[in-house]
């Protein structure tokens, strides 16, 4: 209340209303600009309140849409994993095979070499040596084999000489054998 008062009068027993009609300006002047205030400060409350509302919507907006991408982000990650275990799987799988058909293929060179160093054991100074002989030995029984044939071609040859001296000869041992039946005859009938 104002220190200075004011003769003022009650009206039906309520709050004292000033005298003068100064006092009812100031007092209407304090009320307006009060009034003022406070729908100024309604107004900055409901601007408060319009921005609140619009930040809270843009945020739930926003955090629906963090929740949906974090959702597929999820599901993006789930199935990737479940790629990547199943894919691991594969590979593990694919790379076991692998080493398994390494082995049995190592295995195989292992036996062949086994048996080549075996049989490399087995094989004496000897057989080594008339293999590397084997060329000359090839030529050498290439020319036997011409000799071979030259000699056979003689062999016949001779032999035909070989008849028809022997035929001559029979023929003049018939002869001879006849001459000398020959005398033994004509003397028998000439005789004592």
């Amino acid at each position: 209340m104002i220190s200075n008062e004011t003769p003022t009068s009650q009206v039906d027993g309520t709050a004292p209303v000033p005298a003068g009609p100064s006092e009812w300006e100031v007092k209407l002047a304090q009320l307006r600009a009060e009034n003022e205030e406070l729908q100024r400060r309604k107004a900055e409350a409901e601007k408060d309140r319009d921005l609140f509302r619009d930040l809270y919507g843009k945020a739930s907006a926003h955090a629906s849409e963090v929740a949906k991408e974090n959702n597929e982000l999820l599901e993006r990650a789930e199935l990737a994993e479940g790629q990547a275990r199943d894919g691991l799987a594969m590979i593990k799988a694919t790379f076991e095979e692998r080493v398994r058909r390494a082995e049995e293929e190592a295995a195989r060179w292992k036996a062949q070499y086994q048996f080549l160093v075996e049989r490399d054991s087995r094989t004496d100074d000897e057989i080594r040596r008339r293999a590397a002989l084997e060329p000359e030995l090839r030529a050498e029984v290439a020319r036997l084999r011409e000799q071979l044939g030259n000699i056979e071609e003689d062999y016949r040859r001779l032999e035909s000489v070989l008849e028809s001296f022997t035929r001559e000869q029979v023929e003049e041992t018939e002869e001879i054998a006849e001459t000398a039946k020959a005398p033994i005859a004509s003397s028998s009938v000439a005789g004592p």
